[in-house]
């Protein structure tokens, strides 16, 4: 993993943290899946996700740290935020539990990398995008299947 790679996902990474507790217009629900689409692609296409050494360990651990993604960014999405604005428009903001979430999320990454290198599965870049990618989708989804239920503003 070099340098260069580490900053972009760490730059991702930032902007969506930004996004998440600044607040921010939820729009473009129908496009909710271009950026985790983006990051996937950019993982696969990167190479390494599962070590040739030890793929079964490596393949399980790719599976848990998507679905610990997963599952803590739908936790994110649902705990956010939601209120309409006079105009009808939508926003998010992160609160106390989304920041709880976030450190659960990130502490789960951490272990299951700990865990990697115990067993001798190094983690790679395309592991973290995919991993990022389902973190985002699910926020997505669950942001986009409570919005629905946020009435117009009085």
């Amino acid at each position: 993993m070099d340098i260069a790679r580490v900053l972009v996902i760490a730059l991702v990474v930032a902007v969506v943290l930004v996004r998440r507790f600044g607040g921010r217009p939820v729009k473009d629900q129908e496009r909710l899946w271009v950026l985790p689409a983006i990051l996937a692609a950019a993982g696969v296409a990167e190479g390494g996700l599962v070590a040739p050494a030890h793929p079964v360990p490596g393949v399980l651990l790719l599976a848990a740290g998507v679905a610990a993604a997963f599952a803590t960014g739908h936790l994110m999405g649902r705990a956010m935020t939601l209120w309409r604005e006079p105009d009808g428009t939508l926003w998010a903001k992160g609160n106390r539990t989304v920041l709880a979430l976030l450190g659960l999320s990130l502490a789960t990454r951490a272990g299951l990398a700990l865990l990697g290198l115990a067993v001798g599965v190094p983690v790679t870049n395309g592991a973290l995008l995919i991993t990022l990618a389902s973190w985002i989708l699910a926020q997505g989804l669950a942001l986009a299947a409570r919005s629905h239920k946020v009435p117009a503003a009085a």
